[in-house]
């Protein structure tokens, strides 16, 4: 070799040596530890199962959180710390319960029996007593002139207003034609009625649907029961339950959404309480000889489900420990375990079998350990980095899980060095004996016939002959062999993969979804579904932040009276106004504009009002007409400033004019602290038009920090909005730092960097296919998919690393595809279980697909 090659290579030769000898040193370690357990097993065993009971004291501690504000979106945003500055100042418009209303006989709702009809059933609401004894009136949300109720009511007030109101079907009409509502405020009909139909001058004749909310405000506990009374009065085992004559009622409580979730996940059990029998059916028929009634490890393999169990236990427990949330997405984690312990199992019995027979049973452990734990650890802190740097995700519900993954990751992985070894030793002593017990019955001794297979096999040299390899390793052995076989067959099977590849980053690069659907969250039967699919019908596109979404913007910490600041809130008003995601025909709420109108109108007539504090002003000036109330086209020619302007806002809240605004101002003793401006959103029914708008607010609100520092435009929908800006951001973040970390292990570990370039490519092939396949299954991009992405990631390294270790593990001496056939009959139960384990999760996702296919078929 020429010598610029050979110092070249000096410092990967030096690495190399370094690295195996910290294996050497870990797997001594572990071969250790392993073999301590093996020798005293029952005391191992009494300590690791006391152990994971003592780390599940950590459920007493259980949090659990479904809101969607708390898990889906990033709690450290620009738009989180708005809405909850905003929330200090501002009190909600309440938590709305809502019902949508149809006719029996599909046609006009808005005929004088059914809306006869809409009114008693409002009666019946307000009636309802939930199981601590409260009504509607002491939880609803009190404007002072009664409990408030917005929707198709909102025109008539109560059933004794509309009986003395309205005697035929032309006096319903004229209520709901009319551009204001009794109480003052304007109306808009498409955000009370749907499918509605005009007569040639744009006047409802005719609805197909009708909207009622009853609005609550109280502690959240009180709201959270009565809304259970009123669930339980239109439903019956969580299906609609249509209980009137003329009237279909669907119902969406605050709380429906959270309860049809919890549904969802419970739903699945079945299947996820499948595919635990199926792993632990394979565990327990794959671990020894399948055939044989002593060398089976039947009872070995149901004691290795247990022990992921327990793991999972310890591992939940220690997260809730230390306080991390748990949500129903955690439910289906065991489910993915499951694979990763049973990996385990497989290697270390594999190497088990492997050791010399005249070996003692905790030497044998030592010796298997001693190859093949330094495997099992590798995996183990792959898949660790990777779940633990997904948790740098900003989305909470991604975090959590991460969290968790992790810990029982590590627990698992504990339990397989100690507690299995020594679940080992005694399956091995029970099989040892003369005779051998049964299996899984191991009280009882076998029978002559019960035992073929049992002796060992001599070869012609009079030496114990290698155990028989199974069915299953030899098949894959043999794949690889013809694989391998031929430079043809290599580069076909790489071309063949990169296809793949190339055709999923082809999709994902022709657009990738970021929308929420929330339908995909509600079972396949619900009174939740049946209110959304009637919503959809009715009143068009479903999505979060669409039909009438408010926005405001508010304005602090400056002087309101002087006329430079009056100016400016004009002027904000109007830019807010002129936003494309604005609708300008629902026009914008601006206290400031009708003060000023109404101090014009009395300016003089009281000591708030006086004249000497009134500056003229240009009455064509910019954002002037923003705010004017409808049938109003002249701006006030004067602004009133001064001292007296706080005294003159208070008599104006005090009107009926000004009473709509009183929510609008923020008060801090006789000052004004804080005001908001508001105005609706057009609806929307796509993220992409979500984000547009958010940052047309963004843009707004920084235009104006010179003028009106602190300044800012809010929504309670923005923080969603963001996180469909964010997503995919952050999920190639996570698993770029995923791959990162795996980069960094394989090169401590594998040391090669052939091995490490082929795990990382592998990892990256995986991870474009799996991108590919959520626009294959027209699936989006959100905090849900982002947590199956991580996973998956964490669960491919898994093999990968085993496949890479196993392969560095054999004669360097040997061919490069003789090493590959021995890495693979070393791990061929690896393949097969993450196998196993990947068809269980394709059939719950191809059930939880088709389910999903044909609801949106037959809506």
């Amino acid at each position: 070799m020429p010598f610029g090659m050979e110092t070249c290579l000096a410092p990967l030769r030096a690495w190399l040596r370094c690295t195996r000898r910290a294996e050497e040193k870990v797997s001594h370690a572990l071969a250790g530890l392993s073999k301590a357990s093996a020798r005293n097993p029952w005391k191992c065993l009494a300590l690791s199962f006391l152990g994971c009971l003592l780390c599940g004291l950590g459920f007493l501690r259980f949090n659990s959180i479904s809101d969607a504000t708390e898990l889906c979106v990033d709690q450290h945003s620009q738009q989180m710390k708005n809405m909850n500055w905003a929330d200090q100042y501002f009190d909600g418009f309440g938590r709305p319960n809502r019902l949508l209303i149809t006719a029996k006989d599909g046609g006009n709702v808005l005929e004088i029996d059914k809306m006869t009809e809409i009114l008693q059933i409002a009666d019946d609401v307000r009636a309802l007593v939930d199981e601590s004894g409260k009504k509607f009136e002491d939880v609803c949300l009190d404007l002072g002139n009664g409990c408030f109720n917005s929707g198709v009511l909102r025109y008539f007030g109560t059933t004794a207003q509309f009986n003395s109101a309205v005697q035929s079907q032309a006096d319903i009409l004229e209520a709901v034609n009319k551009a204001t509502f009794p109480d003052g405020q304007d109306a808009f009909a498409s955000d009370s009625m749907g499918g509605i139909q005009r007569d040639i001058n744009g006047s409802v004749i005719s609805a197909t649907a009708v909207r009622v909310d009853f609005v609550l405000y109280a502690e959240w506990e009180d709201m959270d029961t009565w809304e259970g009374a009123l669930t339980l009065h239109f439903t019956k085992h969580d299906l609609t339950e249509q209980r009137y004559e003329k009237v279909n009622v669907y119902l969406q409580a605050e709380r429906s959404r959270d309860d049809e979730l919890n549904r969802t996940v419970q739903a699945d059990i079945p299947l996820f309480a499948l595919a635990f029998v199926l792993m632990s059916t394979f565990c327990a028929c794959f671990l020894g000889k399948t055939a044989s009634w002593t060398q089976s490890r039947r009872l070995l393999g149901v004691a290795e489900f247990l022990l992921v169990i327990f793991g999972c236990i310890a591992g939940y427990g220690t997260a809730m420990l230390v306080g991390v949330p748990f949500t129903v997405l955690h439910q289906i984690l065991p489910f993915i375990l499951v694979g990763i312990g049973i990996d385990d199992a497989f290697v270390i019995c594999g190497a088990f079998d492997g050791t010399p027979k005249t070996l003692s049973y905790p030497k044998r452990i030592e010796v298997a350990v001693q190859r093949v734990g330094v495997s099992i650890t590798l995996t183990t802190l792959t898949s660790l980095a990777s779940f633990l740097l997904g948790a740098t995700c900003v989305f909470p519900a991604v975090q959590w899980f991460c969290y968790y993954a992790a810990s029982c990751c590590f627990f698992i992985w504990l339990l397989h060095l100690t507690a299995f070894p020594a679940l080992l030793a005694l399956d091995a002593h029970r099989a040892g004996l003369t005779p051998p017990r049964l299996d899984p019955c191991a009280c009882f001794a076998a029978r002559s016939s019960c035992m073929p297979g049992v002796l060992p096999v001599w070869d012609a040299n009079g030496e114990e002959a290698a155990p028989e390899e199974s069915k299953l390793g030899k098949g894959l052995c043999m794949m690889i062999r013809f694989l391998t076989s031929h430079v043809a067959g290599i580069v076909v099977t790489l071309l063949l993969f990169l296809a793949v590849a190339g055709i999923a980053a082809w999709q994902v690069s022709n657009g990738l979804g970021t929308d929420f659907d929330i339908m995909d969250l509600t079972p396949d039967q619900s009174f939740l579904r049946d209110f959304y699919n009637k919503e959809q019908e009715h009143f068009g596109g479903l999505s979060t932040g669409g039909l009438a979404l408010p926005t405001n913007y508010y304005i602090r910490d400056v002087n309101f009276s002087t006329v430079e600041v009056q100016r400016s809130m004009e002027q904000v008003g109007a830019e807010m106004l002129a936003l494309k995601s604005i609708n300008s025909e629902r026009g914008l709420k601006s206290w400031h504009t009708i003060f000023t109108l109404w101090a014009n109108q009395y300016k003089g007539t009281s000591a708030s009002l006086p004249l000497e504090a009134f500056v003229a002003v240009d009455v064509n000036r910019d954002g002037c007409a923003a705010g004017l109330p409808k049938g109003i086209s002249s701006c006030a020619t004067h602004f009133l400033t001064g001292p007296t302007f706080p005294n003159a806002v208070l008599e104006f809240l005090w009107t009926s004019m000004g009473a709509q605004f009183d929510g609008d101002i923020h008060w801090e003793g006789h000052d004004i602290s804080v005001i908001r401006l508001r105005a609706t959103h057009v609806d929307t029914v796509s993220s992409e038009e979500q984000v547009e708008g958010l940052e047309e607010a963004e843009k707004l609100t920084e235009k104006w920090q010179d003028a009106l520092p602190g300044s800012f435009m809010s929504s309670g929908a923005y923080i969603f909005f963001d996180q469909y800006r964010i997503i995919v951001a952050q999920m190639t973040s996570s698993i770029g730092l995923c791959l990162g970390a795996v980069t960094v292990i394989s090169a401590l570990i594998l040391g090669h960097p052939l091995s490490v370039l082929t795990v990382i490519i592998v990892l990256g092939l995986v991870f474009v296919d799996l991108m590919g396949n959520i626009v294959l299954w027209d699936l989006d991009l959100n905090s849900i998919s982002m947590i199956n992405l991580v996973m998956a990631v964490g669960l491919v390294v898994d093999y990968s690393m085993h496949m890479a270790h196993n392969f560095s593990l054999q004669d360097s001496m040997l061919p490069r595809k003789q090493r590959a056939e021995l890495a693979v009959r070393e791990s061929w139960s690896i393949l097969v279980c993450h196998g196993l384990s990947g068809c269980g999760d394709m059939i719950w996702w191809w059930c939880w697909w088709q389910r999903r296919e044909n609801m949106r078929t037959h809506d």
